[in-house]
Order: C-alpha cells, then sequence, then structure tokens
C-alpha cells in the first residue's frame, strides 16, 4: 500500500530509553524507580508495564531517538502513522510507536536516526 501524505517531522533532541516491568509492578513504584522528568510514557497492559523516559547516566541497553509528527490530528484522521511506519519498514528501520492524545512520535534505535532521516526525507516528508 502506498501513502501519499506527506508530513512535517521534528527530530526531537531526547535520548529514550524503554524499559519493561511485569505486569504486576504499581505504577507508583515505577515512578519511584524512575523518577518521571521530560518525555514520559507509561502503559500498563495484561502482559507488562512499560515504561519510555529520558535516559540518563548508568542506562545499558537500546537508546531509542524520537521522531515527532508536527501538528495535532483528530482521531478519525487515518493514515498518519502509515505515512512514516511504510517507508521507514522499506529502509529497514525498526520502529517504537509512542502517541500522545495530539501527536504521533515514532522512535527509531539512536544508530538508525541518520538512516531513518534519509527514508522519511526520500518519502517527501519535511523534516526539521
Amino acid at each position: 500500500m502506498s501513502v501519499h501524505r506527506r508530513l512535517r517531522l521534528l527530530v526531537q533532541p531526547w535520548r529514550l530509553v524503554v524499559e519493561r516491568f511485569e505486569p504486576s509492578t504499581s505504577l507508583v513504584a515505577v515512578a519511584q524507580a524512575a523518577p518521571l522528568r521530560g518525555f514520559t510514557a507509561l502503559v500498563r497492559s495484561a502482559e507488562s508495564v512499560t515504561l519510555v523516559r529520558e535516559a540518563k547516566g548508568g542506562d545499558v541497553g537500546v537508546v531509542w531517538r524520537a521522531i515527532e509528527i508536527a501538528g495535532s490530528f483528530a482521531f478519525s484522521e487515518t493514515g498518519v502513522l502509515a505515512a512514516i511506519a511504510g517507508p521507514l519498514a522499506d529502509a529497514g528501520v525498526s520502529i517504537f510507536a509512542v502517541n500522545s492524545y495530539e501527536t504521533d512520535f515514532v522512535l527509531v534505535h539512536e544508530g538508525d536516526l541518520e538512516k531513518a532521516r534519509a527514508a522519511v526525507e526520500n518519502a517527501g516528508h519535511q523534516l526539521g
């Protein structure tokens, strides 16, 4: 499927980590273990509690970078995330999507950031 939507994207300066906690972990315990500051997303599902937060000294593992889809989108709009996910998948860039009420953030491994930039620019998106 070809998505022809052209979007304005912003690469945020944040360096992020994604942490997994057991599903029984209380959200209060997660907040106390990793003080919530800056960019933060917290999701509880039946399988786990997932925390996305800004990296700090001593963190190990994959560091992610956020590409923000600039602007607000109505819940009824379709194809917004697909317009970015498609070109990134075609370029072999793995993503982790995080959504806010207003917009979407596409997280890519920090080592893939330049490949991601090229992929979305080649797809016609404006990257700032």
